[in-house]
C-alpha cells in the first residue's frame, strides 16, 4: 500500500521532463491539424483546440516572466487565451517552445510549487486528443504521473470537505488518498483516474465506475471542477 504522503512525487527532473514529453506531444498532434479554430475542446466547452494552445503557451510565458495572478486567476487566464487569438497555432505553438527550456527549469528547480502545472498539461493534453478524436498516448509514463498528481487535488479536497479517506487501485498498487481508514474505494488504470478524478466524467458514467463504497457521500471531495454534462465518449 502507498500511503498518501508518499504521492507527491516532488522529482523535478522527473517533472520537467513529463512537462516536456506532454509539450512536445501535443505540439506534434495540434500542427497536423489545418483549422485549429474550428476544432471544439469538449472537456473545455468555452475553448477550441486553437485557445486550449494559448492557455497552456500563456501561463509558461508570463511565468517565466515572473508574472502570477494575484487573487482569482480566471481573468489571468481569459487574458492569455484572449490575447493569442489574433495569432495563428503555429505561432502560439512556436512562442510556447520559445519558453520551453525557462518555464521547465522553473519546474525542476522548484517542483513543489509547479508540481500542479504538469498535471494541468497532461489533462489538457488528453482534452486535446479527445476533441480530435485520438484514443493514443494514453500508457505514456506521464499519465501515472499526473494521476498521481491529481490525487493530490483530491486529498486537498476531501480535508477541505470534511471527508474521510478513499483508496485507489491503479493496476494492482493501492494508495490512500485522506485521512484515517478508507470507506471508499475505486479500482481503476491511471489513465482512467485521471478522466475520471479530474472531472472529465459525467455522475453516471462515476456512479458506473468500479467504486466499492459510497460514492454520493464523497462527491464534495472527489472532484476538483464541475462535471460535464454529456459525456466526452473517449
Amino acid at each position: 500500500m502507498t500511503s498518501s504522503k508518499e504521492i507527491t512525487r516532488f522529482d523535478g527532473l522527473l517533472l520537467a521532463r513529463e512537462y516536456r514529453a506532454s509539450r512536445e506531444r501535443i505540439s506534434a498532434i495540434v500542427s497536423a491539424q489545418d483549422d485549429t479554430m474550428r476544432v471544439p475542446v469538449p472537456a473545455c466547452p468555452a475553448w477550441n483546440l486553437h485557445d486550449l494552445c494559448a492557455h497552456v503557451t500563456g501561463i509558461a510565458v508570463d511565468l517565466s516572466a515572473g508574472r502570477v495572478p494575484k487573487g482569482d486567476s480566471q481573468p489571468w487566464v481569459d487574458r492569455q487565451v484572449d490575447e493569442r487569438r489574433k495569432n495563428s497555432t503555429a505561432e502560439v505553438l512556436s512562442e510556447w517552445s520559445a519558453v520551453a527550456d525557462s518555464f521547465e527549469g522553473m519546474i525542476e528547480r522548484d517542483p513543489r510549487a509547479m508540481w500542479g502545472l504538469v498535471y494541468d498539461v497532461i489533462v489538457h493534453e488528453f482534452d486535446a486528443r479527445n476533441a480530435l478524436g485520438d484514443r493514443s498516448g494514453r500508457e505514456a509514463s506521464g499519465v501515472r504521473v499526473a494521476a498521481e498528481l491529481g490525487l493530490k487535488l483530491v486529498k486537498a479536497d476531501l480535508r477541505r470537505a470534511g471527508l474521510g479517506a478513499m483508496s485507489v487501485d491503479l493496476e494492482g498498487e493501492e494508495i490512500v488518498v485522506g485521512e484515517g481508514t478508507p470507506s471508499l474505494r475505486l479500482r481503476t488504470t491511471p489513465f482512467e483516474c485521471l478522466r475520471l478524478l479530474g472531472s472529465r466524467r459525467t455522475y453516471s458514467e462515476i456512479e458506473r465506475a468500479d467504486f466499492e463504497g459510497d460514492v454520493a457521500s464523497f462527491a464534495n471531495g472527489l472532484f476538483h471542477m464541475d462535471l460535464p454534462v454529456h459525456s466526452l465518449g473517449e
